[in-house]
């Protein structure tokens, strides 16, 4: 995992990809994609002690699926030969410090890319943008199941999401976008105990410390 990590470059994060996470939340559905970023000392494998900052009140979960740039953007590439890893994982959000920030219309960074607070597993080859579409994800906290998503939900899709980077942003061979959060994000407190299921495949455990 930590050559995985080296091998990362730039973090980007898609904000409200799914409507009903957007209206849980009582924000508005974007029209156009909603890009934040990370920076790579966020990186935390999806297993082990997890320790989030403690006393900055609620800490959000929000499980996403995640993958990873093969080769450079280049507008007409089919995405199956742009993106070449697909893996599951946790944007953390301490959302009484984002709503903080939103009331000042400063930057989320501080919500947002705190130490531990891009949680990722490994990485496997990306099956197609077809066969990524039906796939199904899930986030169990202390065994229950907080979290199930698919992203034929999304409001924009795979495609949409690697040409909106590339063309504004830039992607280059090592980057890695994670997909946005289905409905059910909520906070954890000290001890909770997580597990990511990707297509039946199970990653953890993660034991949180604050």
């Amino acid at each position: 995992m930590a050559n995985t990590f080296e091998a990362i470059r730039n973090i980007y994060c898609v904000g409200r990809n799914y409507a009903l996470h957007a209206q849980e939340l009582g924000n508005d559905v974007p029209e156009e994609p909603m890009i934040f970023s990370k920076p790579t000392h966020a990186l935390h494998p999806a297993e082990g002690e997890l320790r989030l900052p403690a006393g900055i009140g609620a800490i959000h979960y929000e499980a996403e699926l995640v993958v990873r740039i093969g080769r450079a953007y280049e507008p007409g590439v089919p995405v199956g030969q742009i993106v070449d890893g697909l893996a599951i994982g946790i944007d953390w959000t301490a959302r009484d410090v984002q709503s903080v920030l939103k009331e000042k219309r400063h930057p989320w960074l501080l919500a947002k890319g705190f130490k531990h607070s891009a949680v990722l597993s490994p990485f496997q080859p990306f099956p197609g943008a077809e066969a990524f579409a039906s796939l199904n994800f899930q986030l169990l906290c202390n065994g229950e199941t907080v979290q199930a998503g698919s992203p034929r939900d999304m409001i924009f899709p795979i495609e949409r999401l690697v040409t909106y980077i590339g063309e504004t942003f830039g992607l280059g061979e090592g980057d890695i976008i994670y997909t946005g959060t289905p409905a059910g994000v909520g906070s954890v407190k000290d001890g909770d105990e997580l597990m990511l299921v990707l297509h039946g495949e199970s990653f953890g455990p993660l034991k949180v410390s604050l």
